[in-house]
C-alpha cells in the first residue's frame, strides 16, 4: 500500500483516502494507512465472499475463519 500511495502522489492529487473492508487487529494498528474501515477482524486467516484458500471457499456468501482441520484438508 505504501508503494501504491507513493506512486499515486506523483500525480499530485488533491486528496487520497484509503478504505479497507476487512482490517486485521494487529499490534502496529497505529501505523495503519487505512482511513476508513468496514470491519475490524481478529488476526486469523479468513475465507469466503471471494477470499479463497487454495481455490476453495471463494463462493461462500459470508466470511469466516478457516479452522486448522480445514487448512489441513484443503492444503496443496
Amino acid at each position: 500500500m505504501k508503494a501504491l500511495l507513493k506512486h499515486v502522489e506523483t500525480f499530485e492529487p488533491k486528496m487520497v483516502k484509503v478504505s479497507g473492508l476487512l482490517v486485521k487487529r494487529v499490534p502496529n494498528m497505529a501505523d495503519s494507512l487505512t482511513d476508513y474501515v468496514g470491519f475490524e477482524i481478529p488476526n486469523h486467516f479468513v475465507v469466503g465472499y471471494a477470499l479463497d484458500y487454495n481455490e476453495y471457499f471463494r463462493d461462500l456468501n459470508h466470511i469466516c475463519v478457516i479452522s486448522k482441520t480445514g487448512k489441513m484438508k484443503y492444503k496443496v
